[in-house]
């Protein structure tokens, strides 16, 4: 299943005025929990934001779909909601957009590996809430474009040389797959020795739990009252990682699902609450 097209197919044709309610339909859930609600105007802002930014960065148009997801996908955060509510999650939206871009121009030649919608919100999401970011929306896409970018690199070099080692394999020549296949376990090696390194230089167990799954720690070692006793901040945890296995940049299937059920029962929500705004 791709899972960055979630609703995709639902939302493709909506035309403006739809895709303002859709965006207005988070209205109950954001003024029910956050005090936060957006006008008209604002959504309809919000909306052509979304349109220029799919524009702007080469993309095929889907409706604006993944406006009123990222809304939803933002407000636990603190620093969404506020005297500038509308205009965060037009720059949001210009943000995630921009990266979507950028990294689907880097993987066109391997689309198995783009990341979906839904991994790249909760990445920067991670970066925004981060301390280092604390809601500075400049940053967190800095952070984003400087790690997430190069880690993507890194994992396509090393797909196209398993390939590489595969299909010279297949063909009978064993003497250049095994040269690729020394390079590949090198590169491994290096990686085993700089982490054995990193351990015995830090006496920190983040690592262990990073490596098992880089999606799945984030509220245990990242909740503010402790971010100040680990050792270093989500950004610089996840350069460490992704450095030593660039394969964690793609999450989990099973992450992938929870994601989706999360975002369908929010849009579930949603579409319940536009009824009842429509009913007389």
């Amino acid at each position: 299943m791709d899972f960055s097209l979630i609703f995709s197919e639902q939302l493709a044709g909506l035309t403006p005025a739809e895709q303002r309610q859709r965006i207005l339909a988070t209205n109950r859930a954001a003024f029910r929990s956050y005090g936060v609600s957006l006008t008209h105007d604002e959504a309809e802002m919000i909306a052509q934001t979304g349109r220029e930014a799919v524009s702007a960065a080469g993309l095929v148009p889907v409706g604006g779909s993944i406006i009123p997801r990222l809304i939803r996908w933002f407000l636990p955060s603190g620093y969404l909601a506020g005297q500038n509510y509308a205009q965060n999650i037009a720059r949001l939206t210009e943000a995630f957009y921009r990266l979507r871009g950028e990294l689907q121009e880097i993987t066109a030649g391997e689309p198995s590996l783009m990341l979906s919608d839904n991994a790249l919100l909760d990445y920067l999401y991670r970066f925004y809430v981060s301390p280092t970011c604390s809601g500075d929306i400049d940053e967190m896409l800095a952070q984003a474009e400087r790690i997430l970018i190069p880690a993507m690199r890194r994992l396509l070099d090393r797909r196209a040389a398993e390939k590489k080692q595969q299909d010279h394999a297949a063909a009978g020549d064993t003497v250049t797959a095994a040269l690729y296949a020394d390079l590949i376990a090198q590169e491994r090696a290096e990686s085993a020795l700089e982490q054995e390194a990193d351990e015995e230089a830090y006496d920190y167990d983040y690592r262990t739990g990073m490596t098992r799954d880089i999606f799945g720690n984030y509220d245990a070692d990242y909740r503010e009252e402790s971010a100040m006793r680990t050792r270093g901040t989500f950004a610089e945890e996840l350069t460490a990682a992704l450095s030593l296995r660039p394969d964690f940049l793609m999450p989990s299937a099973a992450k992938e699902a929870e994601w989706a059920d999360m975002a369908e029962r929010w849009a579930e929500e949603d579409a319940a609450a536009g009824r009842e705004e429509d009913a007389p």
